[in-house]
């Protein structure tokens, strides 16, 4: 089990690589950690995106969050922004920034990836016309080996994944949570077999 306070104060002290801003577009994610008494350490909130035609991220594990509006001041506030209207949480400041990610596609884009803590876990007010579901998965499920798998999507694959209950978590989400773990000195296991 990896204590709270630990890894909020190294996410706190980690300097992320920011990365120029893109000619195509900006995007925020929120990674939101809290304590549950029924599970031994924090948990993370994961939604599965609502499946939509022509949506490439349609019906697949994400952190909440999503594409900065010119209003929005800084990414930070899309991160907060995003997550309020997708599961209904109103985040104070983050704790920290990770490193920003490459959006992939046929225009260049970054993603932010900002760290929250809760002190409890909220009630989630889903909009369903993004969001499918929401889960909190324990960290430390997330960092035993007997929960990571290789993914096939689409025929395409197989990617690392870490699956929690019907839920996988892979692609871009992983690959934020693959660094959030570097960061707070720990380490996602390989994947053991193949699923999807």
């Amino acid at each position: 089990m990896v204590p709270l306070d630990r890894i909020l104060s190294a996410v706190a002290s980690h300097e992320p690589e920011v990365l120029p801003e893109p000619p195509a577009w900006q995007a925020a994610t929120a990674l939101i950690l809290t304590e549950d008494a029924s599970v031994a350490g924090p948990s993370l909130l994961f939604i599965e995106r609502t499946s939509r035609p022509g949506d490439r991220w349609s019906g697949q594990m994400a952190f909440p969050g999503g594409k900065r509006d010119a209003a929005d001041p800084d990414l930070a506030e899309t991160a907060r922004r995003e997550t309020l209207e997708e599961v209904g949480i109103e985040l104070d400041d983050p704790v920290g920034r990770l490193d920003d990610v490459h959006g992939r596609g046929p225009l260049p884009g970054v993603v932010a990836p900002f760290v929250f803590s809760l002190p409890e876990r909220p009630q989630l007010r889903i909009e369903p016309r993004e969001v499918e579901s929401a889960v909190w998965i324990p960290l430390a499920h997330a960092l035993s080996g007997d929960n990571a798998v290789r993914y096939r999507y689409r025929g395409l694959g197989p990617f690392p994944g870490i699956r929690f209950d019907r839920y996988t978590v892979w692609g871009l989400t992983h690959g934020i949570l693959t660094d959030f773990c570097r960061v707070i000195g720990e380490e996602l296991p390989r994947p053991r077999f193949t699923v999807g």
